[in-house]
């Protein structure tokens, strides 16, 4: 009994040990491809995913029928400001700018998003929803996992967070 629980520790240390260096090397992110973003169509009839691996925050008229969404704030100020604040506090919500105003459309913003431990990757879609009139600006976000058919919520903590940290630091309540 003595030898099997040696060789059982003996073998979780050398499990954790490779699992260390594959993690922290960026080898996984090399095994975990992040493809191409999902390109979501913002549109009350738009088709939703079948899993339960994505969030989405809209306005309401733009909006498709899920439980899985929030309503995006409105913020009086310019597009650009908007688009520059969601891509100076993306970093701290685990996003990295992919694409974005250079060499995408106009409006429109790619972040890649990796899980803490295993680096899983997630894709976060924005599109800036520019005023009609006046200088009232939103926009519409779809976060969802590349792999697994559940998310365990993640990408809504991710949003909630991020749109929460935009909204103080446009200093409105929302």
């Amino acid at each position: 009994m003595k030898r099997f629980a040696m060789v059982a520790i003996w073998g979780l240390l050398v499990l954790a040990g490779l699992f260390v260096v594959v993690r922290f090397s960026g080898l996984i992110d090399h095994m975990l491809p992040a493809g191409d973003p999902p390109n979501y169509t913002f549109d009350p009839g738009a088709d939703i995913p079948q899993s339960n691996n994505f969030f989405i925050a809209c306005p309401d008229r733009l909006a498709p029928k899920t439980d899985r969404k929030m309503q995006s704030p409105v913020f009086d100020a310019a597009a650009s400001t908007l688009a520059d604040l969601l891509i100076e506090t993306a970093p701290a919500h685990g996003m990295t700018l992919m694409r974005g105003a250079n060499g995408a459309k106009p409006g429109k913003l790619y972040f890649l998003a990796r899980s803490p431990v295993f680096h899983f990757p997630d894709w976060v879609e924005v599109e800036l929803i520019l005023p009609e009139t006046g200088n009232e600006v939103t926009f519409c976000m779809f976060a969802q996992s590349v792999y697994g058919s559940e998310d365990l919520g993640q990408n809504e903590k991710r949003t909630r967070a991020w749109i929460a940290d935009v909204t103080v630091r446009m200093g409105q309540a929302g």
